[in-house]
């Protein structure tokens, strides 16, 4: 692998429906989240690193990129569903321990420069979006690279909701797009050069944001996209076809710039596929997961890249679950409708709509509370989902499913020595 030297919308296409139980729903998580908290805030708190004399180099370095879904919604509180998984249940002991805290792995560091916070420190959960309750893909991506090498493992997130290939991410190489986009002049490829920049801050100042890796030399080993929504929905009919037309050739322009960006020419790449909904796909989506399976054929990556279906990893209840929830409150919620009108009928509020949808509104929220049927069916729902369905309804088990497999497509690619392998300086 090439030695590193360190050197000078998200939300379109989601229903308003869907925004508005979500609101709901996040009232109800934030409380419960309450009693996940004290773990998670133990795990992102403890172990700073084993002793330095434990590692050996050089440092495996892994870039991590993408929009919402590699910066991570996952929910610690739905984090249990993934020892139900017919399969692979048995990976939630690698994440939690017997006594139900957090495992925290000194021998892989998270480096992730977020909007409000600065997060390096060793693996565990709440390396995500939103805090301690929340992680993403690096989880068990981070875990797998960990079991894999001697050598302590580096993970770099670059990563921001809302950043489109075809804009934000757009590659050099690339040169302009042909046709009209949404994007601002400023913004077109500023996240790729932002990527760049924060890898480049990360490797200059290793020594004194991990003490434990003074000294060790770090070496980029593979490149992890994860992204896609953005570029799926993109406003309009009339460049739709287009942006999916050449998202295969601007991933391939993305790569090639970052292997001449850093010199490795051959640098491993997984990608995941955008799985939201699972197999049951609409029309832009199963378009767009076209578009992106082209990747897995393409020449110019072939024998270095790593193409990872995440569809698969979606289950039955992360829409049942939430339709049946929905169905109850719309039930309640009518039956108090009626029941308000009735009451106030002739009465100087019914002549008042925002007063009448006040009260309706108020009767809805209390019959709810005291609705069994509602409380059971959200009660149902909240194991499973506590996120946008976007974010793959927040799943827990499903990004800790794709990290699993991000990182098992890219262990082959790992035994394989790339054109350039420059000694370390």
């Amino acid at each position: 692998m090439g030695a590193l030297e360190p050197t000078a919308h998200e939300h379109k296409g989601t229903s308003k429906v869907k925004l508005i139980t979500f609101i709901a729903r996040a009232i109800v998580v934030a409380v419960v989240a309450i009693s996940v908290t004290g773990n998670a805030a133990v795990a992102q708190q403890s172990g700073e690193g084993k002793p330095q004399e434990k590692f050996k180099g050089p440092i495996k370095v892994f870039i991590l990129a993408g929009q919402s879904n590699m910066e991570g919604h996952a929910g610690v509180q739905t984090l249990d569903r993934l020892g139900e998984h017919p399969t692979h249940g048995y990976l939630l002991k690698q994440i939690k321990n017997d006594d139900g805290s957090f495992v925290v792995r000194d021998d892989v560091l998270v480096s992730y420069q977020k909007a409000d916070e600065r997060i390096k420190r060793p693996l565990s959960v709440g390396m995500g979006a939103w805090g301690a309750d929340w992680f993403g893909p690096e989880l068990m991506f981070g875990i797998g690279m960990g079991d894999h090498f001697t050598e302590p493992v580096l993970l770099i997130k670059t990563c921001w909701g809302g950043h489109s290939l075809y804009g934000n991410f757009r590659p050099p190489s690339a040169g302009k797009p042909a046709y009209e986009t949404d994007c601002k002049p400023e913004e077109m490829g500023a996240s790729y050069h932002k990527m760049v920049k924060e890898v480049r801050e990360c490797l200059a100042t290793l020594d004194t944001d991990f003490p434990q890796l003074k000294g060790l030399k770090p070496e980029l080993c593979g490149f992890v996209w994860f992204q896609g929504w953005n570029d799926m929905c993109q406003p309009g009919d009339k460049i739709r076809q287009q942006v999916y037309d050449e998202y295969c050739p601007n991933f391939v322009h993305l790569v090639q710039d970052l292997r001449s960006e850093f010199k490795v020419p051959s640098l491993p790449v997984v990608m995941g596929e955008l799985g939201v909904g699972g197999e049951q796909a609409d029309k832009n989506m199963a378009d767009f997961r076209t578009a992106q399976a082209k990747i897995a054929t393409c020449p110019e990556l072939k024998g270095t890249l790593g193409y990872v279906r995440t569809a698969p990893f979606w289950y039955p209840e992360l829409d049942a679950l939430p339709r049946e929830m929905e169905s109850q409150e719309s039930r309640v919620r009518k039956a108090a409708e009626v029941k308000v009108k009735e009451h106030h009928k002739g009465q100087p509020q019914s002549a008042d709509p925002k007063k009448m949808e006040q009260l309706v509104r108020e009767a809805g929220d209390k019959a709810l509370k005291d609705d069994a049927a509602y409380q059971q069916a959200k009660k149902d729902s909240d194991r499973h989902v506590c996120n946008w369905y976007c974010h793959y309804q927040g799943s827990a088990r499903v990004y800790c499913m794709v990290g699993y497999s991000l990182a098992e497509a890219m262990k082959p690619l790992l035994r394989k020595e790339p054109h350039s392998n420059e000694s370390l300086p």
